[in-house]
């Protein structure tokens, strides 16, 4: 799963919208909606942002509990 995908999960398990989303974050609307769809890979302030507005952590956004478990 991508970082988009997961933050959309992470968003829709929360009843959050993008618009909400943003008012946490303080990115756009826009932004968010492109990250979800793969088309941006965010820096790592705004990994942190999203992760604090989604109630989670930056590892579990970036995957890297995954990569824990697999190896």
């Amino acid at each position: 799963m991508t970082l988009g995908q997961k933050v959309k999960k992470c968003r829709r398990e929360l009843g959050m919208t993008q618009v909400e989303l943003r008012a946490k974050t303080g990115l756009s609307q826009g932004y968010i909606s492109m990250l979800e769809k793969g088309k941006f890979d965010p820096t790592a302030p705004v990994i942190i942002k999203l992760a604090v507005a989604l109630n989670t952590s930056a590892d579990e956004l970036l995957g890297i509990n995954d990569v824990k478990k697999a190896g």
